[in-house]
C-alpha cells in the first residue's frame, strides 16, 4: 500500500506517461544485506501519447530535461515524506537488483558505473535501442549535500498535478471515478468545487 506521498509521485510519473511497479521487493540474499523495496520502478516508451493530457506540452520539463525524447526510460524512484536523515540512497546492491528488474539491458555493468556519480545512465542496448535509466529522490524537503540523483520536491509534483486537472477540468471531472485513487479523486474534486464557486 502506497503512503500519501508515495501515491502522489506514483500519479506523477503516471501523468508523465510511466508504466509503474510499486513498492518493489527486494530480497535478502548473498549480494542484499536485509530485505528493502523501490517505492517505484517506472519504464516509459519515446512513443507515449494520449488526446487528454498525453501530449509533449503536458509532460513536465523539469524531468524530461533530463532525458532524450528518443530513448526508452527507466526510473527507480525514492520517496522521503519525511526527513531525509543521513542514510545513504540508492545503495549499489539495491539499484542493481531494480536495474535488473527494469530489464532495459542484460549486462547492467556499464549503467551502475555510469550511475556511480551521475544522475542518469545512457546506452544502448542489445537490441539497439537507446536508453536512459535514472535514479529520481522525489522529497518534502531537498536534500542538504550535493546529489547524484534527480530530486523533485513534492510540492513541485502536488502543483503538476493540479496544473494537468485545471487543463483539463471538464474531462477529469467527468472521468474522475475511473481513476483507481481516492486522493487523486479527492483533489479533482475540490478543484471543481473552487471552480464553480467563483
Amino acid at each position: 500500500m502506497l503512503n500519501s506521498s508515495e501515491e502522489l509521485s506514483y500519479w506523477y510519473l503516471r501523468l508523465n506517461g510511466f508504466f509503474l511497479l510499486d513498492n518493489f521487493v527486494i530480497h535478502k540474499s548473498e549480494t542484499i544485506d536485509y530485505t528493502s523495496d523501490a517505492d517505484l520502478l517506472a519504464i516509459r516508451p519515446p512513443f507515449v501519447h494520449e488526446d487528454i493530457g498525453g501530449n509533449e506540452k503536458d509532460w513536465d520539463q523539469t524531468l524530461f530535461s533530463n532525458f532524450s525524447n528518443s530513448a526508452t526510460i527507466g526510473i527507480i524512484c525514492q520517496v522521503k515524506g519525511g526527513a531525509i536523515g543521513d542514510k545513504e540512497l540508492f545503495r549499489e546492491p539495491y539499484l542493481s537488483y531494480s536495474i535488473k528488474r527494469l530489464g532495459l539491458t542484460k549486462d547492467i555493468t556499464d549503467v551502475l558505473k555510469q550511475l556511480k556519480g551521475n544522475a542518469v545512465a545512457t546506452f544502448e542496448n542489445e537490441l539497439g535501442t537507446k536508453c536512459h535509466i535514472a535514479k529520481l529522490l522525489i522529497t518534502r524537503d531537498a536534500a542538504k549535500k550535493q546529489s547524484d540523483f534527480i530530486e523533485i520536491r513534492l510540492k513541485d509534483i502536488y502543483n503538476f498535478i493540479q496544473n494537468r486537472i485545471d487543463n483539463y477540468p471538464k474531462e477529469k471531472y467527468r472521468d474522475r471515478n475511473f481513476f483507481s485513487s481516492i486522493g487523486l479523486q479527492t483533489i479533482i474534486e475540490l478543484d471543481n468545487i473552487k471552480r464553480t464557486e467563483e
